[in-house]
């Protein structure tokens, strides 16, 4: 009996653990089969990513004035909720701010409510997800998506008080109107200079400059070339009178005389009353033997040289050459009212009233000539001599 009651027993308490482990196994539940996401989504969220990072970029090297008030707008722009997909056109479109606005009031504002609501879900989702709440995710997705709709129509909106145009055009303006003094003084320094080019590009002053070039050749013993720079003053202007007097310098040390006749010749038909030239060509003529010649000349040009001290002296000394010494007497008393000191001109005069049968006055003439002290010793004795023999 013990043996069978100890069976029996056995067998109770094993038909009891055996209902305990039953009831054990009704209460284990399997778990749901885990949901793998699909390629597609997975490819609409690169696609997302993408485009929103594009946009960040472009709009952060579009305005980089505004990178220190923007960086927390960029923030938001990193891939929120996986289901966005849907709502990708939407926040592209709309991310098409004007290229460079600056940052103002409701700029700054516009990230920091973005922020406060798209980083929330964003943030909170791969540690909240789970597959066992499919129901929950689908209301955060459109929950996100809301709010990003509503944050990028407001950066869209932003720049609108501070237009990018005024403020280029106001550049502009500033520009313009700091150029004006500039632009004012280069045209009054261009027409100043186009001024002084006219004034310096007249006839007169072009042969004033080509005559010191030759005066500079000459000095340097470039002679050739000075004549030619001074024909062609000559050639600017006839009546420049220090050009045609060095040319004919130059000519007569040279020995080419008929040129250098013909050179005066040719301003006094032109001009007679000229009397420093026709004192030269005059000159040049009682050397080739040509007194009557020169008296002609010098008598075309006489009216203009009343006062001319020297002028008349030597159209004395060339009256007296002539033997013509009433005029000489005449044209040398003129001259010693101008310069009473001039020895010469004493003893000329003296010379002159002695062939015309005036002793006394002669004699008086010389003595005044020795009285000067002007005289060089040869004509300090040939006047003792004309004194003893009108004693």
């Amino acid at each position: 009996m013990s043996l069978i009651n100890q069976m029996l027993q056995d067998l109770d308490a094993r038909r009891a653990s055996l209902e305990n482990g039953a009831g054990a196994t009704q209460e284990i539940r399997s778990l749901p089969p885990q949901r793998k996401p699909s390629p597609l989504s997975g490819l609409m969220l690169a696609t997302v990513i993408a485009l929103l990072c594009g946009a960040g970029l472009w709009w952060w090297s579009a305005a980089p004035a505004s990178r220190s008030a923007s960086a927390p707008s960029t923030a938001p722009m990193h891939p929120a909720p996986p289901a966005s997909a849907p709502a990708s056109p939407a926040p592209v479109s709309a991310v098409d701010p004007p290229p460079s606005s600056t940052p103002t009031a409701p700029v700054q504002e516009t990230p920091t409510a973005a922020s406060s609501e798209t980083p929330g879900p964003g943030l909170e989702r791969p540690a909240a997800a789970s597959p066992s709440q499919p129901a929950s995710s689908e209301a955060a997705k459109a929950a996100s998506a809301p709010s990003a709709e509503q944050a990028l129509p407001m950066r869209k909106e932003a720049p609108k008080p501070r237009s990018p145009e005024r403020r280029e055009s106001g550049l502009r303006v500033e520009t313009a109107l700091r150029a004006v003094p500039a632009s004012a003084g280069t045209a009054g320094e261009d027409d100043a200079r186009i001024e002084k080019k006219a004034r310096l590009s007249t006839p007169r002053e072009r042969a004033e400059n080509e005559y010191r070039r030759a005066i500079a050749m000459v000095n340097q013993g470039r002679v050739q070339e000075a004549l030619a720079v001074l024909r062609g003053a000559l050639s600017e202007e006839p009546a420049h009178t220090a050009s045609r007097l060095a040319l004919f310098e130059l000519l007569v040390e040279q020995r080419r005389l008929d040129e250098a006749q013909a050179l005066m010749q040719e301003s006094l038909t032109r001009n007679p009353l000229q009397p420093q030239l026709a004192a030269k060509l005059a000159r040049l003529q009682l050397e080739r033997d040509d007194a009557g010649g020169a008296e002609a000349t010098l008598s075309h040009a006489a009216a203009a040289a009343a006062d001319n001290a020297e002028f008349r002296a030597f159209r004395a000394a060339v009256l007296q050459r002539l033997t013509f010494h009433r005029d000489a007497v005449r044209e040398y008393q003129a001259a010693l009212r101008l310069a009473p000191r001039a020895g010469v001109w004493w003893m000329g005069l003296g010379i002159s009233l002695e062939a015309e049968g005036k002793a006394g006055e002669a004699r008086e003439a010389f003595q005044r000539a020795r009285a000067t002290g002007a005289l060089t010793p040869e004509l300090t004795v040939f006047v003792e001599q004309r004194l003893r023999q009108l004693q």
